[in-house]
């Protein structure tokens, strides 16, 4: 007797993937080659993510192509989606995917306390509610995992991206969580390629918002991140002295000159708190002398051995005064952050994003069937082109496109809303 019994997704998806070992690419096959960050299976539909950028465009072409036939010769599997694994980076020279939001922290001053700071806001951020990562930007002195109790190694996907370190629900990358030959002397080239690989590859998971604290000076790595990584704003620490107000504005110049808007200036290590300060003055003119149209007022962080022990901070009202402060900090950021709005794009859109050419304009006829004629779909470039080559596709096979509404995403791309009609059925009478 036959057993009749529908089978599992788990199952058709183990099926898909025998299915994709069978295709032939470089050496090997997708799996083997690491050319699938996933495969995903739901209700008939099998959606392949890949790393298009280690192939040339003929061979992304064909691959998925193949990837298409092998889910299709699948039973169980009714449509197949091609997605690119980096479909998310908007288009800037460090791309970074999974995060709604990036703030950098900077001061060009060493021994501000810049990545306390970092270490603390993002102890108080992730207990406001919001889903936190952080990038340790410094390659001279990663001090950020010894903050927030991050312990490594940091391991790669099967396709090779750095997989961030959980340190309490806190996402966190740093050097000092691979390198394990001791201090190297970072120049130039070498910058930007450990920060592309660490910052721009890891696989950040959904995260609301993601600060990256930026090493002192202004230096390779000061200038890759400010001048190539989609950063929405950035916070500004300094101690209140002649030095580090000079320094400061040097980094908020920076910023300014790459329109990264200053989301605030953070005096920190005041004499406003029940521990002596090491430095004179509160603090409250540094956002006049730095920085004078930035985004909010932030009031000053006192000198607070509490905050040297982040992970033990509450960030609560009854908490000690550097905690109150940095709480506060924590809502300006947020609230910084809730402003930006977060992605832009439907939920329901399917991602073109990042396909080779030919496979993108496939994959939106194929969309518009499988959805019988109405659909969102977000695209990068050009959006008309991929209106007519669509319109041109889905007229030889009997149908016509009815509207086309496009808004314009910015970094994010283009959103377009397509929907069809059946020649056939337009031409029936009423």
């Amino acid at each position: 007797m036959t057993d009749e019994t529908p089978r599992s997704d788990d199952e058709i998806k183990r099926a898909v993937v025998d299915r994709t070992r069978e295709v032939r690419v470089a050496d090997g096959d997708p799996v083997g080659e690491q050319l699938l960050e996933d495969v995903s299976v739901e209700d008939g539909v099998v959606t392949f993510t890949v790393v298009f950028d280690r192939l040339d465009r003929r061979l992304s072409e064909r691959l998925s192509d193949q990837l298409r036939g092998a889910g299709l010769a699948t039973e169980g599997i009714d449509h197949v989606r091609i997605e690119a694994a980096d479909a998310e980076a908007p288009e800037s020279g460090l791309p970074v995917t999974g995060v709604d939001s990036l703030i950098a922290i900077g001061s060009a001053k060493g021994g501000v306390g810049k990545t306390t700071i970092t270490a603390a806001l993002a102890r108080a951020l992730d207990a406001s509610g919001l889903e936190v990562a952080v990038f340790d930007a410094n390659v001279y002195a990663p001090d950020v995992p010894d903050l927030l109790n991050a312990e490594g190694p940091v391991r790669n996907t099967p396709s090779g991206r750095p997989q961030p370190v959980d340190a309490d629900g806190i996402e966190v990358v740093s050097l000092d969580l691979i390198a394990e030959d001791g201090p190297v002397a970072w120049r130039g080239a070498m910058v930007h390629d450990v920060l592309k690989d660490l910052l721009g590859d890891a696989t950040w998971d959904d995260r609301d918002v993601l600060l990256v604290d930026l090493p002192p000076g202004i230096g390779d790595a000061v200038y890759t991140i400010v001048q190539q990584a989609p950063l929405d704003g950035a916070l500004l620490v300094s101690t209140p002295t002649d030095a580090g107000v000079r320094a400061t504005e040097r980094t908020g110049a920076l910023f300014t000159a790459n329109d990264v808007e200053t989301i605030g200036v953070v005096p920190n290590m005041t004499g406003t708190g029940t521990e002596p300060s090491p430095y004179d003055g509160d603090g409250r003119e540094l956002e006049d002398a730095i920085n004078e149209d930035a985004a909010a007022s932030i009031d000053p962080v006192p000198f607070d051995p509490a905050l040297r022990t982040p992970t033990a901070c509450s960030f609560a009202e009854d908490g000690s005064p550097g905690e109150r402060a940095i709480a506060d900090l924590g809502e300006t950021v947020a609230s910084f952050v809730a402003g930006r709005g977060g992605s832009r794009a439907p939920e329901a859109a399917i991602d073109l994003r990042g396909l080779p050419p030919a496979t993108c304009r496939r994959q939106a006829v194929t969309e518009l069937a499988a959805a019988d004629g109405d659909v969102s779909l977000l695209c990068r470039h050009d959006p008309e082109e991929l209106i007519d080559s669509t319109e041109s596709a889905l007229t030889a096979d009997g149908n016509r496109l009815e509207r086309s509404d496009v808004t314009d995403l910015g970094q994010e791309g283009w959103l377009l809303e397509l929907e069809t009609e059946s020649l056939a059925r337009s031409a029936s009478p009423a």
